[in-house]
């Protein structure tokens, strides 16, 4: 009988890069050095997930721009990939994946207040951002300063103003697509409540 699990893992094995085990876990510590030089206070807050992928833990915004400014200017980070938006309750997390010529993965988060939820774009040293930022604004409500201006993206022209589908108080169902309207069921007054 043909094991197929076997064959495919010893056929991804095979197509690894050169690196060795040690020689990945040399890199990743010489990352994790050279942020902790900078930065001793995030020796709990830097992780190594596996294999060339490393994040840290949501910075707040003022140490989150320290940060990256860090890593994409002096740090050796100069590929930047995409930024995944989140939604945690009261804040909205923004998750920058970036790399370096070790094609070891960084993702440096973000954090900020949903009721505030102002951030820096990042165009100015990373072009390619500019979409990844306008769906942050489209999808999640992101207030971002400096960002380029030019259309919405990916929601259609018409879109209702606050509303922002990927944030968790957003629900599809009270949502016309005909006419473009949100429309949240009333809820009824409690008998006596204006006694």
């Amino acid at each position: 009988m043909v094991d197929i699990d076997n064959i495919i893992k010893n056929e991804l094995e095979s197509k690894e890069d050169a690196f060795t085990e040690v020689d990945i876990l040399a890199e990743e510590n010489k990352v994790r050095q050279l942020i902790l030089e900078r930065f001793p206070v995030l020796e709990t807050h830097l992780h190594i997930q596996r294999k060339a992928r490393m994040f840290l833990d949501p910075l707040s915004h003022r140490d989150f721009e320290k940060v990256f400014r860090f890593l994409t200017m002096e740090g050796g980070f100069d590929s930047f990939h995409l930024i995944v938006g989140v939604d945690d309750g009261e804040y909205l997390g923004f998750h920058y994946i970036l790399s370096n010529t070790d094609h070891i993965l960084l993702t440096v988060k973000q954090r900020v207040p949903k009721a505030r939820p102002i951030i820096k774009s990042i165009c100015d040293r990373f072009p390619n951002a500019l979409w990844h930022e306008r769906e942050l604004v489209d999808l999640f409500g992101a207030i971002i300063e400096n960002l380029p201006p030019g259309p919405s993206y990916p929601l259609p022209d018409g879109w209702p103003a606050g509303n922002y589908p990927l944030r968790k108080e957003w629900k599809p169902e009270y949502f016309d697509c005909e006419t473009m309207t949100y429309h949240e069921p009333q809820v009824p007054e409690a008998p006596g409540a204006d006694e």
